[in-house]
């Protein structure tokens, strides 16, 4: 076996695998959640800030409504809306927005000059707004249950949290996407492992960008959200541990709307993984320095590397595409197949576990389980594109057009890219070269499969 043959195979089967079971190991773990009691007489002043740019009135007016009925003194709340809309538009929403009666809501609308950054300087600006003792951040699509935030509240207070995660539900407005509801179960699935189950194994994490809980004080001991960078909840997460402040995970539901149609779904994950990326860039030192042990900054080190596998499989499914025409031999010709195999099986496990406790059946499952991977897969391209703009000077990004149909050119790359990879499996087969023909069949497969079918998701 030569040195290509070997490279190539840890890329597509092993670090895969690696990520795959220590994913399925956290589940496990997370899924036991430990539910806090609720037993508060008496809470601080709270602000919740919410940015928003471009959204729907009656989204908004969701918002506030919905917040008027959760549980909390409201003489010691505030709602502080910050706008990234033109004027008229804002002058607009003044106008059409309600606000329930005992709510106090504050609207900001940043221009010129206030208007840096995206949502992390909207965060930013609002929370200079603020005065509460507590803050959370909501995006305008958030929905709490009635008891969210006591729920929180005492989380925080009977572990001696700094700032505390809710447990995100994925919820959708649009009830015949299969994509979305395969997002609502690897949503739950990865608050199961990457939030609630790292954290019962003694590792570090970050906050989440809608649904997080801090205390004033801990904001103040590094400062609010970095307006130059974009995902906001692991930049001033990164700082807060550097400092050894405590993040904990909790059973403390928010109810999040997830993307229903491939453009939504594109624009949600190549934004982080280049927010990722950015933060894996800039605050590297911050992780190294920070009050943890050597394997929970590894941890950390490889939960912003994330989006990297991602990438480098789509990388090396196009070298094989080109050796399928100059090369000779099987290059993924190995038993290591197995592992990545076994690895997709207990994934799948997992995903169908979640997918049953949710309602679904087994064919709806299955397919909600095809659709999210072979999206994740088709839009490799454009996420390798992100993890270098990371490194620009300059980032830009658009807000997830969540419960909006929209169209893209991608998908003719797309198309494009699995008609490739599609020709290479024929030439690998053709040559009885097995491992690889079959691996590539397998990867073209989500790229045909996503141009076949995303209209239905229009």
């Amino acid at each position: 076996m030569s040195l290509f043959d070997t490279i190539v195979q840890l890329l597509v089967f092993i670090i895969p695998s690696l990520i795959l079971l220590y994913q399925f190991i956290f589940f496990n773990i997370g899924r036991k959640r430990v539910y806090t009691e609720v037993n508060l007489k008496n809470v601080p002043f709270l602000s919740i800030i919410v940015p928003t740019k471009g959204e729907n009135v009656g989204v908004i007016q969701g918002l506030l409504d919905n917040l008027s009925k959760v549980e909390w003194d409201k003489s010691k709340m505030e709602i502080i809306i910050v706008s990234d809309d033109s004027k008229e538009y804002f002058d607009k929403l003044v106008e059409a927005l309600h606000f329930p009666e005992g709510l106090e809501v504050k609207l900001y609308n940043r221009l010129g000059h206030e208007k840096k950054g995206y949502k992390s300087g909207a965060l930013a600006y609002g929370y200079e707004k603020s005065k509460g003792d507590l803050v959370i951040t909501l995006d305008v699509d958030a929905r709490l249950n009635k008891d969210s935030l006591l729920k929180a509240y005492s989380h925080m207070i009977s572990y001696g949290c700094d700032a505390v995660t809710m447990n995100w539900i994925g919820y959708t407005t649009n009830q015949y996407s299969t994509l979305a509801r395969g997002l609502i179960v690897s949503t739950l699935v990865a608050d199961y492992s990457i939030l609630n189950g790292r954290e019962k194994s003694g590792l570090k994490i970050f906050p989440v960008g809608c649904g997080t809980l801090f205390k004033r004080e801990a904001i103040e001991s590094v400062g609010p959200w970095d307006y130059s960078m974009i995902q906001d909840d692991l930049e001033i997460g990164s700082r807060l541990i550097n400092k050894g402040k405590r993040i904990c995970s909790s059973d403390s539901p928010v109810l999040v709307e997830v993307p229903d149609n491939l453009f939504a779904f594109y624009v949600q994950q190549t934004r982080w993984a280049m927010g990722s990326t950015e933060v894996l860039i800039r605050r590297f030192k911050e992780i190294l320095k920070s009050k943890s042990n050597l394997i929970q900054k590894i941890d950390m080190i490889l939960f912003l590397s994330q989006y990297f596998p991602i990438a480098l499989t789509f990388i090396v499914a196009v070298i094989l595409l080109f050796y399928s025409f100059i090369g000779y031999g099987d290059p993924l010709r190995t038993p290591l197949i197995l592992v990545w195999l076994i690895a997709l099986s207990l994934y799948a496990i997992g995903f169908i576990s979640i997918a049953k406790k949710l309602g679904l059946g087994l064919i709806q499952s299955l397919r909600a389980l095809g659709k999210v991977s072979a999206y994740t897969v088709s839009i490799s391209p454009f996420v390798l594109l992100s993890l270098f703009k990371a490194f620009a000077k300059k980032r830009t990004y658009i807000v997830t057009p969540k419960g909006k149909t929209s169209k893209s050119n991608i998908v003719y790359i797309i198309g494009a890219l699995g008609f490739a990879f599609l020709l290479s499996s024929i030439i690998y087969l053709i040559k009885y070269d097995l491992f690889s023909g079959i691996w590539m069949l397998y990867y073209s497969s989500a790229y045909l499969f996503t141009f076949f079918t995303y209209k239905n998701e229009l």
